[in-house]
């Protein structure tokens, strides 16, 4: 397991890997959008909730199955250019090293974040329970008429139905309530398709599932992609809202696709966690899929849809294993893997409660490092990855190249990796040897370049 202070690579790494499929689901949801909008919910939902239970499928692996790691790969480029070139001046603060630096502030970052988006929150409901109490109870007749229709659908509980505002919306939980508009109280026509809406809402139990959204999206608040699946899956949900209604023909498409523009223009400042809110850039969508006059799927193809992209998307997360980083210890599927503490042969450990630190972090290596004339000359870069041993004494021992480049690179990366000087690894409290790796990237600056090609 990595270090606790390298964190930030592991999870860029696992969001990288629920990114691309993710994207790729979105996309495919929107092209179907308009013809079967029950599979594109299905889709979203899918890649949604990949994404918590993906990271806690694979932190449950690391803890029963920490040598069930399906592959391994090398430092990739872009992790050994962050620790041999960026990392350097923040490296160089006492005995910390730069990556743990910037994960220190990444996570800064991140819970500034999460307490911007809880205060938000925080006021909006705010908001929202000083809009229900300026509203009042609805006439006894349409409280017998709502229980109607919540009898019919099959929800159990008793719905509460408020008149205020001008936008109609909905509130699952422990006491469900719908709110209409006082306008919509007069004329039946409009009534009626407005109530069944709502309460289509609450079958759906769609209020729970648009707080788990707003809870993911506290977490996860700087991935673009989440608040792209937001907004698609509650437009989504709209629509299936929509196709339940019409299905029950009390209205007619087009006069459906009228009461919502009627509410459209009616419409002030409404509670932002109402669950059926009308915006001209989605009321265009709605009404597309109201005229396409699809039939609807299957629910037995809806729930092996879901399941089975759930399934591979929450299996790619929790079966991968993080390419090796700069400065951390391999990850190798080694017999030794299975004794005490991650202990390697011949008493080397590869994983320890106390890592080994490098004293004057990158800089001491950055220091000690001499371009050699022969590869300067030649105009020979590179990166040369070495692995050792910090033996008991915090001293370097058996350093040898994994991954050379020639031209006198090698040479100069042994010599002033064997120069480090590290605090010895700690296991229940002793000094011990702990092999690691590390990765010396050797780069001409521009001037030296252009003497070398010419």
């Amino acid at each position: 397991m990595m270090r606790l202070e390298l964190w930030w690579m592991e999870g860029a790494w696992l969001l990288l890997l629920w990114t691309v499929p993710a994207l790729l689901l979105l996309l495919s949801a929107w092209r179907i959008l308009r013809r079967w909008p029950e599979a594109a919910y299905a889709l979203l939902q899918a890649g949604f909730y990949a994404l918590p239970l993906g990271l806690l499928a694979y932190g449950l692996r690391l803890v029963w199955l920490p040598e069930g790691a399906l592959w391994q790969a090398e430092p990739p480029a872009a992790l050994a250019w962050i620790s041999a070139q960026v990392v350097q001046g923040v490296g160089g603060v006492g005995e910390s090293q730069g990556l743990a630096g910037i994960g220190w502030a990444l996570g800064s970052i991140w819970i500034g974040g999460v307490v911007l988006r809880l205060v938000a929150l925080g006021g909006r409901w705010v908001r929202l329970r000083r809009y229900l109490r300026a509203c009042r109870m609805a006439p006894p007749a349409l409280q017998a008429e709502v229980a109607e229709i919540a009898r019919r659908l099959g929800i159990r509980r008793t719905v509460r139905l408020l008149v205020g505002g001008r936008v109609p919306f909905s509130l699952g939980g422990g006491r469900p309530t719908v709110v209409v508009p006082e306008l919509a109280l007069a004329d039946p026509r409009a009534r009626q398709p407005i109530l069944w809406h709502e309460l289509v809402h609450l079958r759906r139990r769609d209020f729970l599932a648009h707080l788990f959204e707003e809870g993911m999206l506290t977490l996860f608040w700087f991935h673009p992609l989440l608040w792209g699946y937001r907004y698609h899956l509650a437009l989504l949900r709209e629509v299936l809202c929509d196709r339940a209604v019409l299905a029950q023909r009390i209205a007619s498409p087009a006069g459906y696709a009228r009461l919502l523009l009627d509410v459209l223009l009616q419409a002030q400042r409404a509670p932002h966690l109402g669950l059926s809110l009308l915006k001209r850039s989605t009321l265009k969508t709605r009404m597309e899929v109201m005229m396409q006059h699809t039939p609807s799927l299957a629910p037995r193809v809806l729930r092996l849809l879901l399941v089975g992209a759930l399934l591979g998307l929450t299996g790619l997360m929790a079966c991968s294993e993080m390419p090796n980083t700069p400065m951390q210890p391999e990850q190798e599927q080694l017999p030794a893997l299975s004794k005490q503490a991650g202990e390697a042969e011949e008493g080397v450990f590869v994983v320890v409660e106390e890592m080994p630190r490098l004293i004057g972090g990158f800089n001491r290596l950055v220091e000690c490092l001499r371009y050699p004339e022969e590869a300067k000359a030649a105009g020979v870069e590179g990166r040369v990855i070495i692995r050792f041993v910090v033996d008991e004494q915090g001293n370097v021992a058996n350093p040898k190249v994994l991954k050379g480049v020639g031209a006198g690179l090698d040479e100069e990366a042994l010599r002033c990796v064997r120069q480090l000087k590290f605090t010895p690894g700690r296991q229940q409290g002793r000094p011990v040897p702990v092999r690691m790796t590390l990765p010396v990237v050797f780069r001409l600056d521009d001037a030296d370049s252009e003497q070398a090609q010419n």
